[in-house]
């Protein structure tokens, strides 16, 4: 529980003071993703649509006669699909009237690989109100923070994209088998699933939720489909008591799993894909680690700062750019943009470089 709960509040920390098994056939998705769209958070009528998009009679739940048994699930059962989206909510309403709320939007396409992360803060001040978004398509990362995108390129594997959820054991660590109370099946998020709900103690809720906290519940939705592994499609955690220091209210907190191996795309939208260098400027011959904003591009390299500095002396001047010598950085200037060059070595060897451009105001 410590470790999906200290996710959440460092998403609280990150975001307030700064910004305002797959079917047996992998299909290329292609349908558009909607900005925004969040999971519907009520039982649904059965589909036939169900998984990898196409059509199909949901199929017969499994585990007949085990209706009351201990619900399991597959750890490694989301790594396994070829698609799907999450949406984790966590909100706070407390006595003194105010509430605070942080979501946590995750969309996953194995092949071709790409993510989208959103994550947004909704609090009673402007400070405590943002969001974040990030968008990887391969090896290449777009971040928007601030209302400004920003490109990188990186190595992080998907393998780590799942542990930002939160699990089935996060949720029912400490307690037994007799504490769970079977509630029925039903179709959620358009998956046959087992309804289970655990009422703790208030020894099990201080000991997971803080010592302050007296009543504390969860109800778990299971997959129950005979083409995936039992995963929890649907949570609800509602804990009462301090749910900030000396802040008494009512938690909630949510998440759904949701178009699971449906058929969407992730891509960047024209206004990450704005940033880089102009036509007139071109990109070091090799560059790495390249990063860019609007108006700002970084990368290294293996070469040394002089002959970097030598390879844009030239190139800035075939494409019309005219250096001012008086420039306390190397600077160029052209058609009313002023250009900037920061080269520096590094200490094992080769160059980090960064070239600004500014259009006059």
């Amino acid at each position: 529980m410590k470790r999906w709960m200290m996710v959440l509040m460092a998403v609280v920390l990150l975001l307030a003071p700064a910004c305002g098994g797959g079917g047996k056939e992998k299909e290329t998705p292609v349908a558009a993703t909607t900005e925004g769209e969040t999971p519907v958070l009520t039982k649904e009528a059965p589909t036939k649509e169900s998984g990898g998009g196409t059509q199909q009679q949901t199929p017969e739940p499994t585990q007949e006669n085990d209706d009351n048994a201990v619900p399991t699930v597959s750890p490694d059962a989301l790594k396994n699909l070829d698609s799907y989206r999450t949406k984790t909510i966590m909100r706070s309403e407390f006595e003194d009237g105010t509430t605070e709320e942080v979501s946590l939007l995750q969309e996953c396409i194995r092949e071709p690989f790409a993510t989208r992360t959103v994550m947004a803060t909704v609090g009673a001040t402007e400070d405590a109100t943002g969001q974040i978004e990030m968008i990887q398509v391969g090896t290449t990362q777009w971040i928007n923070f601030g209302g400004q995108w920003m490109q990188t390129e990186t190595t992080d594997d998907i393998s780590t994209f799942e542990d930002n959820l939160i699990t089935f054991e996060d949720v029912t660590s400490g307690v037994t088998g007799d504490e769970y109370k079977y509630l029925g099946r039903e179709t959620v998020n358009g998956l046959s699933t087992k309804h289970y709900r655990l009422d703790f103690s208030n020894v099990q809720a201080a000991a997971m939720f803080g010592t302050n906290v007296t009543e504390a519940s969860t109800e778990v939705w299971i997959a129950n489909e005979s083409k995936f592994p039992p995963f929890m499609v649907r949570m609800i955690v509602t804990y009462k008591g301090d749910v900030e220091t000396d802040r008494p209210g009512t938690a909630t907190i949510t998440q759904d799993v949701y178009d699971v191996n449906k058929r969407f795309t992730i891509e960047p939208p024209e206004e990450a894909l704005a940033g880089g260098l102009p036509e007139d400027v071109p990109m070091y011959p090799g560059g790495t680690e390249l990063t860019t904003m609007s108006g700002m591009v970084s990368f290294k390299t293996v070469d040394d700062s002089a002959t970097v500095t030598a390879f844009y002396e030239k190139a800035l001047s075939d494409n019309g750019w005219g250096k001012d010598p008086e420039g306390f950085v190397p600077t160029w200037t052209k058609e009313g943009r002023t250009l900037e060059l920061y080269v520096s070595d590094e200490e094992t060897g080769g160059a980090s470089v960064v070239i600004m451009i500014q259009a006059e105001e």
